[in-house]
């Protein structure tokens, strides 16, 4: 009878002890998710959530034959837009703000099991507890700023959120991965992953690997093999396709159009973030004490240097965004500190608890509840009317935002004058204009109607305009007709950021392009500013009404005589 009982204990022992096997956790949930993109879902729109069509018009450039930079320019790197293309491929009814979101598991999951598989061996609970934070910050489409207060999905920074992720990857390596070359392999493919998804956060990355150097946490040889990894895959794509160069270019060229909003954006990142900085300032002080009575026997590999290092690379990377979960990236640091800390007594230990759950668990809640929330609210919400747009289609919102919208589309034409009169003055429409729902509903239905107009005129003339274009600020039209995008534009195109003189190459593919589409409800100051920019091109074309909010440019020869 005993030894019956104690062969079932051990069975449950085995069983619990496989249950909590953090890699089976990853797997079930990678899993689930790639059913959930093979389902065509409906999701909540929310702020800003037309950024979420550039992954669109890039995925159709890529498939067209375009190599980003080299063909179209973008605000950072490729990574996201060819994962996205894949994805696209893979799932084509999949909604696109979760398949931007989730694409880059394909490349962050596998390099988050290297972690866990070895950490779990040491740690099972350390593994569970890096592993958790992951999976949250990777699938939640919600940034930790609340823009708007309807609940809905954010459509934006959705490659500042990549970024934070793969930072949160490569410190949980940095500091729990053996000294040796599985932990060289993964910096040089973590750092590559981040040098392809932005520039700003291959930066920051840099800094926690040139301390993990510093700290003697990789040895100089293993640093310098990590380096060839990482430099090797460029290299070849550079002489294979020019692009590394290329985004490199555009990089220097956006970086020099916002010189001058740096330090302002300094005090942005920290005025918005007290709610992270301040407690991290009062940890880091009461780790500064802890390494004083420790007698600083690891002074660069310090919880206090960590902790610091960390919290200056968020600042950095935070400065170059307008929407992420910012400082994430800190749980690996503060999982190191509870490690290190787990036989302290009396307050210094309660302090670090305290202090640790202030930087870390309000980004953590917000992010969760704003997902939860909006998804909760979606089950009530009726979706938008927009059957041509194929999967822009999948949003939906509350019934008073869609008949708000519908309401202000025909207003924008009524009043099209004060509109224009507001643009001429810089203004938009309203304070957050970008940031309202009713304007991003609005904006799904005017493309709705824009695609139906094209598709009515098309047909009256018996044409088909093969090279499209839109003079607005996101363009997936071409890809929703299934025509060519005109290569060499800007995608995401942004008056203020992301636009300089008209270059040849742009002028030159904009004149072949067949048709060029104009917003005009409602006119904005960037709608005119992005036409301007473009205006010699645009030179000789005939304006057709297509319907009291689009305009077609149409290229001469195009029309039967």
């Amino acid at each position: 009878m005993a030894s019956a009982g104690l062969g079932e204990r051990a069975r449950r022992t085995e069983r619990a002890g496989f249950l909590t096997q953090p890699l089976l956790w990853l797997l079930l949930v990678l899993s689930a998710l790639a059913g959930l993109l093979a389902l065509p879902l409906v999701v909540p729109i929310g702020p800003m959530y037309w950024d979420t069509y550039l992954y669109l018009d890039a995925a159709h450039r890529i498939a067209s034959g375009q190599l980003p930079s080299v063909d179209f320019s973008m605000p950072v790197g490729p990574l996201g837009y060819y994962l996205f293309a894949w994805g696209l491929e893979l799932f084509p009814a999949a909604q696109p703000l979760l398949l931007a979101q989730w694409a880059l598991l394909v490349v962050a999951a596998p390099l988050m099991a290297v972690v866990l598989w070895e950490v779990s061996r040491r740690d099972r609970a350390l593994s569970l507890l890096l592993l958790g934070p992951f999976l949250v910050f990777a699938i939640a489409p919600s940034n930790a700023q609340f823009y708007h207060p309807l609940p809905g999905l954010d459509g934006f920074g959705i490659y500042n959120r990549h970024v934070v992720v793969l930072l949160y990857v490569l410190l949980s390596g940095l500091l729990f991965l053996r000294e040796g070359r599985t932990l060289a392999l993964f910096c040089g493919a973590t750092m590559l992953a981040l040098f392809l998804t932005k520039i700003t956060g291959f930066i920051v990355g840099g800094l926690f690997c040139a301390l993990a150097v510093l700290a003697g946490r990789i040895r100089w040889a293993n640093a310098f093999l990590a380096a060839g990894l990482f430099l090797l895959p460029l290299v070849a794509l550079e002489l294979l396709t020019g692009m590394v160069s290329a985004y490199l270019r555009d990089i220097s060229e956006l970086a020099g159009s916002n010189s001058s909003t740096l330090l302002p954006r300094f005090r942005t990142v920290i005025t918005n973030k007290l709610d992270v900085l301040l407690p991290a300032a009062l940890l880091a002080l009461v780790l500064l004490a802890l390494d004083w009575c420790d007698g600083f026997q690891r002074i660069l590999d310090s919880s206090f240097v960590w902790f610091s290092v960390a919290i200056l690379g968020g600042i950095i990377f935070e400065t170059q965004n307008s929407g992420s979960q910012e400082f994430i990236f800190i749980w690996p640091v503060l999982a190191l500190i509870l490690v290190r800390t787990k036989n302290l007594k009396g307050h210094f230990r309660t302090a670090v608890l305290v202090l640790a759950a202030f930087a870390i668990v309000p980004t953590m809640t917000t992010i969760i509840s704003k997902s939860v929330r909006a998804f909760a609210a979606g089950v009530t919400y009726a979706q938008v009317d927009a059957p041509l747009l194929k999967n822009i289609g999948q949003v939906s919102a509350r019934w008073d935002m869609i008949e708000r919208a519908e309401m202000i589309g025909v207003h924008y034409a009524d009043f099209r004058e004060a509109y224009e009169d507001l643009a001429r003055k810089d203004q938009l429409p309203n304070w957050q204009y970008f940031a309202d729902i009713d304007n991003q509903v609005q904006w799904v239905l005017s493309a709705e109607s824009a695609v139906e107009a094209l598709l009515a005129f098309e047909a009256e003339n018996n044409v088909r305009l093969e090279g499209l274009m839109t003079l607005d600020f996101t363009d997936p039209l071409p890809w929703i007709l299934d025509r060519q995008p005109t290569p060499h534009l800007q995608i995401g195109a942004d008056p203020t950021r992301t636009f300089g003189a008209l270059k040849p190459e742009t002028k030159a593919a904009i004149e072949a392009a067949d048709g060029v589409l104009r917003a005009k409800c409602p006119v904005t100051w960037a709608r005119r500013d992005i036409e301007a920019t473009f205006a010699e091109a645009l030179a000789g074309r005939q304006a057709i009404a297509l319907n009291p909010c689009w305009d077609l440019l149409i290229r001469d020869g195009i029309l039967p005589s």
